[in-house]
């Protein structure tokens, strides 16, 4: 094309049309993919720099793949250039792209041209290496591996430099090739030329950043560059590989204190200037023993560090801040001394950096103290309100840890702490992790210090009721949030320490009443944590939180009932209670369900009614159970046990198993005396009424029947088995098939009007439905017996061992393979195992993350072991022509002599009839004489051409002459047929030979029929055919 735009058009026309960019973009991508079909490579390369511009831009250029590889191929370097740089940026992903398979021949044939030839191959070739960096697979790796290391013993340091950074980039794609080519890298740092050391030292930093042990042998190399080199880039590589070889050897530290030391006095390069004193930093941290100039080196990394903290450049600002951390490890009383520097770390906090912030946040620890932590924690909280996002959550975390740390060592006033933890509990924005944190330190606090539990208390106090929705008719969203989180723990503290509630309301100022109809602190607080609506302005709780409030709102009520409130508040609880734990106990929630439940039973088991009576019978009924309700609700106080009485404790085994006996000793019975009214289950001496098994799980009468015992787990939700035979029958019978006897009448006599029983469907056979369905063994019955199933369906235990026809037996196989390696999936012949699997793939635990490509390339080549020498088979990959192995022309395979046998045979049997009668009617099936071609003459040559008169002895067959002692050849072989039984691997028999000495004059023909030959194929087809016109002949003659 002769008028094509060029890239230069390119840019310019995108610059010119802004309104319609898409639009111009779009004609020009179909005008350069009607360039890359040109045979022209100045066209080629054309639209290849106009799709590498686009690309840039976002645009796909993976079409042109092919088009850069043939561009790469033109022998102009100018072309070549725009080819590999197409090819770079087009195959962004080499892995999936099977055009990286056509440039391996190329990229080699680069490679190798750079030894040979002028010099203008050495930048052939380094365009070729700077390609292959960007496209290196594992199979370019190992392909051109050897290419690339032979370049690094080129004259040229351009190509020694290229190939050595190239090698790195092809250890991420091949990690084999790191044991195969370290010797070499190494002699590379002993190189003449600095840039080629340099070189080598980046590429083995890198590589040390995935595993430093491999790189302890160099540690002498790079001591030695780290004292004699001036150049400052590569001193940065060497002293960043040096610190990631102390952790690996920790003698090397103290080596290094002096002359990183001197690079810290000495250079004004601030790159150098903060890798010398991370160093140094390092070195701290590892040092076994103190050197004498310990504290001249900790003076000198301080002093370094403050100044970068103080430089208005942001990022210079960000290291310091870096570098006091990491001083701070092994130094962490250094900021105590130094004021000026925690003045500069404060500062930090402010600072509209957010990564600034985050630094100096985590250097707080370091510098606080018992006098400044009130100080601190209150800037921090300033902080909080102007925050947000991480910057906010972090903040919540180190005041956390400012405060509990050491066990709150530097806490000299608790009620402060609780105050600020409520604070933390306003904060909107946090994780549900922040809110757990806040919520321990809250009940841990008001379990560990018994001073604060009263004012622990009143805070709790205020959160469940202050902040209640419509509190004075207010509707405040800002007043009302607290943390979920928290609502659970506030609930659990006002409970557990309920009894406290007056000594908490003696300070004044506190408004107690949750709405206009709350009658006192105690109603307030049973409204709070037993109203449909959350006291919070969280609607709705979750059932955990429900499910605390139910069981904390009862424990309050008992204090209520102990202590000295009004008869119109305790009857007011009561009605709160009772009305409120019926809409609790419909919940779709088992624990709330339960605690709901269970409640109301106690309140009824009091006396309590349910609907509306007088105040005061209420009270007095509420105050004669107070002993009762205390004692079931609130034992006593939880006290804290200390980690190492729990290790002693946990040391001594598990408790001795405890009697009945023991329990009824420490039950105090006197509080029960109330409960001597006739029930329908105990008579008024508290007696059992009837049997036992009829308010008893446990106590059941055994029967005649053995069954199985199913047990199902729900924490993992899969049935776990029917592990054993047990006596008792529970739940009604459950058929093993094992020939047990019906179950007896009289159980579902005695069972009738049990509360505790579940009754199932009447059966319509003699023996009682299941309410699990009958479960039959097949193996043992043989079949499903008539009138076994319940509604639920019969469930079949078979064995596996008798097929039942069809392809069931072998399904039932697969399914054993597939379920055997799952728990518990096999039964036993007798005592039956049942599993109950779960079919929803919702409870198998998730997998880890999988790891990204770059992740899985670094771990790669972090397992490569340098320490340990090449084995036998580690070789470097060598690539040669494979070479047919000579053989010779008669020689025949089996695979092949016994398949020609076999066909052999077949052909014998089909015409063995057919042939018979050909030979009957002639031996040869034709007349010998005539021009016709000889036996065997598959291609048509003649061999019964005349003799040429004179010639005596010698005759001419053809263009070939033929003598009487030459005439064994055709006789015993034709030359054609011998070498296709020769490629078919067939072993024909010879012919008879005929005796030439009596033949002098005769003709090949003559010497051919003379001979008792056998016929051939074609002689013996001949026949066939007569003999079939002959019978078909005869068939018509003898229907007519």
């Amino acid at each position: 094309m002769v008028f094509e735009k060029t890239l230069t058009d390119l840019v310019s026309g995108i610059r010119s049309h802004k309104r319609d960019t898409a639009l111009f973009i779009s004609q020009n991508i179909a005008e350069i993919k009607t360039e890359l079909q040109s045979s022209d490579f100045y066209t080629k390369s054309n639209a290849l720099q106009k799709l590498t511009f686009l690309q840039m831009m976002g645009y796909s250029m993976s079409y042109a793949a092919f088009a850069a590889v043939e561009v790469m191929s033109s022998p102009r370097f100018a072309l070549k250039r725009v080819g590999y740089l197409a090819a770079c940026q087009g195959l962004d992903q080499p892995d999936k792209s099977p055009v990286v398979l056509l440039t391996t021949n190329l990229l080699k044939k680069e490679m190798r041209g750079a030894t040979v030839g002028s010099g203008d191959n050495v930048y052939h070739a380094g365009l070729a290496v700077n390609c292959l960096s960007n496209i290196a697979t594992e199979d370019l790796g190992r392909e051109l591996l050897p290419d690339l290391l032979n370049l690094l013993k080129h004259p040229s340091p351009y190509s020694r430099k290229k190939a050595l950074l190239c090698l790195y980039k092809v250890f991420l794609k091949y990690p084999q090739g790191l044991r195969l080519s370290f010797d070499q890298i190494k002699l590379c740092l002993d190189d003449p030329n600095p840039s080629v050391v340099s070189c080598a030292v980046n590429v083995i930093t890198e590589l040390s950043d995935k595993n430093p042990k491999n790189y302890l042998p160099l540690a002498p190399s790079f001591f030695r560059l780290l004292t004699s080199s001036a150049n400052n880039w590569m001193l940065i590589k060497v002293v960043k590989l040096l610190g990631s070889l102390i952790p690996e050897e920790p003698r090397l530290a103290r080596k290094l204190l002096d002359p990183l030391s001197s690079i810290v006095r000495s250079t004004h390069a601030k790159s150098l200037l903060y890798e010398a004193v991370y160093a140094l930093t390092l070195c701290l941290q590892y040092l076994q023993k103190a050197p004498a100039n310990l504290d001249e080196v900790v003076e000198l990394s301080v002093t370094t560090l403050r100044d970068f903290v103080s430089d208005s450049d942001q990022n210079l600002k960000y290291l310091g801040l870096v570098g006091f951390g990491s001083l701070l490890q092994s130094q962490p009383d250094i900021l105590h001394n130094h004021s000026e520097c925690r003045g500069l770390i404060l500062k930090c906090l402010s600072d509209e950096d957010v990564t600034i912030r985050t630094r100096a946040l985590g250097l707080l620890r370091f510098m606080t103290t018992r006098r400044n932590l009130v100080d601190l924690v209150t800037q921090l909280l300033g902080h909080v309100e102007a925050a947000s996002g991480q910057y906010r959550t972090d903040l919540v975390e180190e005041i956390i840890k400012l405060c509990s740390g050491s066990k709150y060592e530097l806490i000299a006033d608790f009620d402060w702490y609780f105050d600020v933890l409520v604070i933390l509990a306003g904060v909107r924005g946090l994780e549900e992790g922040q809110g757990d944190a806040i919520a321990g330190q809250w009940t841990d606090v008001a379990w560990r210090v018994l001073p604060v539990r009263a004012y622990a208390v009143r805070r709790s106090l205020e959160v469940l009721v202050c902040r209640g929705p419509g509190r004075n008719g207010s509707d405040d969203s800002a007043e009302r949030h607290i943390a979920p989180q928290v609502l659970p723990a506030a609930a659990w503290i006002v409970g557990e320490y309920s009894t406290l509630l007056p000594e908490a309301l003696r300070e004044e100022g506190l408004d107690t009443m949750y709405d206009q109809t709350s009658k006192g602190v105690y109603h307030s607080l049973v409204q709070s944590m037993t109203s449909p609506h959350d006291a919070a302005g969280v609607d709705p709780l979750p059932n955990t939180t429900l499910a605390v409030f139910v069981q904390n709102a009862m424990k309050v009520f008992a204090a209520a009932s102990a202590s000295a409130c009004g008869d119109d508040e305790l009857a007011a609880c009561a009605t709160v209670l009772t009305s409120n734990l019926v809409v609790h106990s419909e919940s779709v929630d088992v624990e709330v369900r339960e605690r709901a439940f269970t409640s109301l039973q106690l309140l009824a088991s009091i006396g309590l009614p349910t609907g509306v009576s007088d105040a005061s019978s209420v009270a007095s009924k509420s105050r004669s159970a107070s002993a009762t309700l205390t004692y079931l609700l609130i034992p006593e106080q939880m006290k804290p046990i200390s980690a190492k009485a729990q290790k002693r404790k946990y040391a001594e085994g598990p408790p001795s198993p405890v009697t009945v006996q023991d329990l009824e000793r420490d039950i105090d019975w006197e509080v029960f005396d109330f409960l001597n009214e006739e029930t329908p289950w105990l008579d008024a001496q508290g007696n059992v009424r009837g049997s036992v098994e009829i308010i008893s799980f446990t106590e059941q009468k055994q029967t005649a029947t053995s069954r199985p015992v199913i047990h199902q787990d729900n924490s993992t939700g899969l049935g776990q088995s029917i592990a054993d035979y047990t006596e008792k029958s529970a739940l009604g019978g459950i058929d093993s098939g094992l020939g047990s006897a019906a179950t007896p009448t009289s159980t579902n006599q005695n069972r009738e009007g049990d509360p505790f029983y579940l009754s199932s469907a009447p059966a319509t056979s003699a023996k009682p439905a299941d309410p699990f369905g009958a479960l039959t063994n097949a193996a043992a019955d043989g079949a499903t017996k008539e009138g076994d199933t319940s509604r639920f369906g019969s469930i079949n235990l078979d064995s596996g061992d008798e097929a039942d026809g069809g392809g069931s037996a072998r399904r039932r196989k697969k399914s054993k393979k597939k379920k055997s390696k799952k728990p518990g999936a096999a039964a036993i012949a007798k005592g039956q195992v049942l599993v109950f699997e779960d079919d929803d793939d919702n409870h198998s635990p998730a997998g880890p993350k999988p790891m990204s490509n770059v992740e899985k390339e670094f771990e790669s080549l972090a397992l490569v072991d340098l320490t340990t020498p090449l084995g036998e088979d580690e070789v470097m990959p060598v690539n040669q022509h494979y070479v047919v192995p000579e053989r010779s022309a008669r020689a025949a395979t089996s695979k092949n002599e016994k398949k020609a046998k076999k066909d052999k045979k077949k052909k014998s049997k089909k015409k063995s009839s057919s042939s018979q009668a050909g030979r009957e009617e002639s031996p040869f099936g034709v007349a010998p004489s005539g021009g016709g071609a000889a036996e065997g003459d598959l291609l048509g040559f003649d061999f019964g051409a005349p003799t040429a008169p004179g010639t005596g002895d010698a005759f001419e067959v053809g263009p070939v002459k033929a003598t009487a002692s030459t005439m064994e050849m055709p006789m015993n072989a034709n030359p054609i047929n011998s070498a296709f039984d020769d490629l078919l691997g067939l072993d024909m028999a010879s012919p008879p030979q005929v005796s030439t000495a009596s033949l002098p004059n005769a003709s090949p023909r003559e010497i051919l029929s003379s001979s008792t030959l056998p016929p051939t194929k074609a002689e013996v087809f001949v026949g066939d055919m007569k003999a079939k016109k002959k019978k078909k002949k005869k068939k018509k003659k003898s229907e007519k």
